[in-house]
C-alpha cells in the first residue's frame, strides 16, 4: 500500500513539473530593432531624475517589441514598483508602531502620529492598487509577434495614426505631472 502511494504521489510531482514547464516559457528574445534616430547622450546623473531623462517613446516600443517581451517587461516594472512601495509602506508601519508608545507617554504629539499614519494608509493603498495592475498583466493573454503582425494590413496607416496620438498623451501626461510636481 505504501508503496503505491509512494508511486502515486512521484507520478503526481512527475506531472505537474511538466505542466508548470509547459505553463512557464521565457517569452522569445526581443527582435532586432529598426534603426532610430538615436538619442543624445545624457549625464548618467540626469537618468536618475525622471524629470530629465529621455522619456520612453512608446511608439518605437510597440512597434519594436513582441508582444510577449512588451508583457513580460510591464510585469517586471510593475513587481519592481510593487516591491518598492512594500519596502516604504513596512518602514512606514514599523515608524507608527514606534511613534504611537511615544504619544501615549506624552512625548510626541497626536498629530505626528496621525499625518504618519495617513501616509502609511497611502502608500499602503499605492501597493495593493500596483499589485493589482500586476496580477492583471499577469493573467493577460497576448499572442507572440509584432503588434503590427496582429493588425489586418488595411488597418495598419490607421493604427500608426492612433499609436502616434497615444504616444503623444503619454508623453502630455509626463509633462503635466512633472509641471504639477514642481508648482
Amino acid at each position: 500500500m505504501a508503496v503505491q502511494v509512494r508511486r502515486v504521489r512521484q507520478w503526481l510531482a512527475r506531472r505537474l513539473r511538466a505542466m508548470a514547464a509547459a505553463l512557464w516559457q521565457e517569452p522569445p528574445p526581443p527582435p532586432p530593432a529598426p534603426a532610430l534616430a538615436k538619442a543624445p547622450a545624457a549625464d548618467p546623473g540626469a537618468a536618475l531624475l525622471p524629470g530629465m531623462r529621455e522619456p520612453l517613446s512608446v511608439e518605437a516600443v510597440v512597434l519594436s517589441r513582441d508582444m510577449t517581451v512588451l508583457k513580460r517587461e510591464a510585469a517586471d516594472s510593475l513587481a519592481a514598483l510593487g516591491a518598492a512601495h512594500a519596502l516604504v509602506s513596512s518602514a512606514r508601519l514599523a515608524q507608527v508602531q514606534e511613534l504611537r508608545p511615544r504619544v501615549m507617554a506624552g512625548q510626541a504629539s497626536g498629530e505626528a502620529l496621525m499625518a504618519l499614519a495617513a501616509e502609511y494608509q497611502g502608500w499602503q493603498g499605492d501597493q495593493v492598487r500596483i499589485f493589482d495592475a500586476l496580477a492583471l498583466v499577469l493573467r493577460m493573454q497576448v499572442p507572440q509577434g509584432l503588434v503590427f503582425d496582429q493588425l489586418d494590413p488595411a488597418l495598419q496607416e490607421q493604427a500608426r495614426s492612433h499609436l502616434e496620438a497615444l504616444s503623444l498623451e503619454y508623453q502630455r501626461r509626463l509633462l503635466a505631472e512633472q509641471f504639477q510636481a514642481s508648482a
